[in-house]
């Protein structure tokens, strides 16, 4: 049986990985981008835009399984219903969905519910799927954080809150297994984090380790980063979605550690000291 893959998300950060890992399978997949031309070399690519449902109709059509990522955007809600509409209507078999840690329409914090209701909508709809929830990136510290840590402080309003936050080529690896290979793994949800919780400060720590330089941690109250987000033109919903993500890790609430990345693809997942040491000279 034909396992024609299309990914969406394709250029973010675990797009772009997830992408590899399929090439080194050999998989039979394609890249959706709203603009075409972005695709890497040797890659083959569809046009669609999930704020129009015709381009979904077209990219879809012949798909059999579809991963879908959504930015963190205002229309998020939208895209979802269309792309899940448009699945369904293509006769696609199966829906891999990376989703986020925590996941649930019923949580008091608004990130959470907003994967949450996704995923609710895509349970039922009838579509087989999986879906994949990652904790926070180890790459933020660098797409993100970067400049602020190499100038020597980090400021973020999570307090002492720790999570296991996961490399994004262990993400990458997990999803790539459940695409190959999706019957084996429908109606699953798998909670992908790193190896071990840790602080802002304590990651902080393991880069000054790293790089010979002594970068530093300060907490901020939540109300001074909202508003600095905002300053930043972070749209109103977008700072509401991120704030309550700081929140629930300052509270403590996003700590734990799951087995599903070794599960998935057979080893442990990366630690953050090691990401730390390859990826030093980001943050000299």
């Amino acid at each position: 049986m034909s396992n024609r893959i299309l990914l969406t998300g394709a250029t973010g950060t675990i797009g772009t990985e997830l992408a590899g890992q399929l090439r080194a399978l050999g998989a039979d997949f394609a890249v959706m981008n709203r603009t075409t031309g972005r695709a890497p070399q040797g890659v083959r690519e569809v046009q669609g835009d999930f704020m129009d449902p015709a381009s979904l109709a077209r990219a879809f059509a012949g798909v059999d399984t579809l991963f879908l990522l959504f930015p963190l955007v205002p229309e998020m809600p939208a895209m979802a219903t269309n792309a899940i509409a448009a699945a369904k209507a293509a006769g696609v078999r199966h829906v891999v969905r990376s989703s986020g840690a925590g996941a649930d329409p019923a949580s008091p914090a608004a990130i959470a519910r907003l994967h949450g209701s996704i995923d609710a909508q895509l349970a039922a709809s009838g579509l087989p799927y999986t879906l994949l929830l990652p904790t926070s990136f180890m790459q933020n510290a660098i797409n993100f954080h970067g400049a602020a840590i190499k100038a020597g402080t980090l400021h973020a309003p999570r307090g002492n809150g720790a999570m296991a936050v996961i490399d994004v080529r262990d993400i990458a690896e997990a999803a790539a297994r459940v695409l190959a290979d999706p019957a084996a793994h429908a109606g699953r949800s798998y909670t992908l984090t790193g190896p071990e919780d840790l602080t802002d400060a304590q990651m902080v720590a393991l880069i000054g380790r790293e790089t010979g330089r002594e970068p530093r941690y300060v907490d901020v109250p939540e109300p001074v980063a909202a508003d600095a987000m905002a300053q930043a033109g972070f749209p109103p919903v977008v700072v509401e979605w991120l704030m309550s993500l700081n929140h629930v890790i300052k509270q403590g609430w996003a700590a734990g550690v799951s087995p599903a990345v070794e599960q998935l693809t057979g080893h442990p997942p990366r630690r953050f000291e090691s990401f730390a040491r390859e990826h030093a000279a980001a943050w000299r």
